[in-house]
């Protein structure tokens, strides 16, 4: 059995941005599907209340927010590398752009298109999650300038790949085209959004070449299965690392909150804080102790 465990539902555009990840690196691991709305009943006692979507688990321990999802997969499992080139800076640089602004666009695009579609209770939800920042009617009216400012994203990219390189940054794959993928792969369900894809011919034959990779070797799991396996790993003895110039010290409870949506504080004991990561340790009665890990960048402190 894979010691990876994704907690994601299908049609989320992060969890998409991880299993293509998962399927560069052919590795294997376990699903579990979880709820595309709150309430979360089988994730929380996971997650200390963290709410977004993916969250993977190794044991006791939880990887909050894809950044650093990414982050662990590629130091457990570095070859074939995200960062060929060492294009960190590119690879983490781009993913606050894509992640974010061009993310933004492309749910303008998606609830613009297919939000008379959606169920009440889940723009409800959407839009509590964005700090009010969902309505569908505007978005809507907006729809046309929505896609105006994708295709000239998009063609950021057709520019960039007109050498006919295969990659962003070359003939290897790097985190910068994954950061750019889960968005074509998002925004391309909105029938306009895809005919502005298609309309570009290397970044349609690039984005086919991005889907070849697959999402890896998976295996349904149940969220009981999940939390037992966390129940069942000791992290009692684990320890971080403080860094230096910290005004927190190891011990201190603390919040930990995303700086963008979601803003559910989760707390907890500090166990990891330096400039890449935030750790603390979590307790409830469903499974005991757990370990969990956020990014430092897009996330404080407090």
């Amino acid at each position: 059995m894979s010691e990876l465990i994704l907690h994601h539902y299908d049609p989320s555009p992060y969890a998409e941005k991880v299993r293509a990840v998962l399927g560069f690196k052919n590795l294997e691991w376990q699903s579990v599907q979880i709820p595309r709305m709150m309430p979360k009943p089988e994730l929380m006692p996971l997650t200390g209340g963290y709410r977004k979507t993916p969250v993977l688990q190794i044991g006791a321990h939880v990887y909050c927010d894809t950044q650093m999802i990414i982050r662990e997969l590629e130091a457990r499992h570095p070859a074939p590398t995200l960062f060929p080139d060492n294009s960190q800076f590119l690879g983490w640089g781009t993913s606050f752009w894509t992640d974010k602004l061009l993310f933004s666009t492309s749910v303008a695009i998606v609830f613009g298109t297919f939000g008379d579609q959606m169920p009440p209770e889940f723009i409800k939800d959407r839009a509590e999650f964005s700090g009010g920042g969902i309505n569908v009617e505007k978005m809507k009216a907006l729809l046309p300038i929505s896609l105006q400012q994708f295709a000239a994203m998009m063609d950021w990219a057709e520019q960039g790949l007109a050498d006919d390189r295969d990659y962003l940054l070359g003939p290897k794959a790097s985190l910068v085209d994954f950061n750019l993928y889960f968005n074509v792969w998002f925004a391309g369900r909105a029938p306009a959004a895809k005919e502005i894809i298609e309309s570009y011919p290397k970044l349609k034959a690039w984005a086919a070449r991005m889907a070849a990779f697959g999402n890896g070797n998976i295996t349904e799991m149940s969220a009981t299965e999940a939390l037992e396996i966390a129940k069942n790993d000791d992290v009692s003895g684990f320890q971080g690392e403080i860094g230096e110039e910290e005004e927190h010290k190891a011990g201190d409870t603390v919040s930990v909150i995303p700086n963008d949506s979601g803003r559910v504080p989760v707390s907890g004991t500090l166990v990891t804080l330096n400039r890449r990561e935030i750790a603390v340790r979590h307790e409830n009665e469903t499974v005991g102790e757990v370990i969990l890990h956020f990014p430092r960048a897009g996330f404080v402190v407090r």
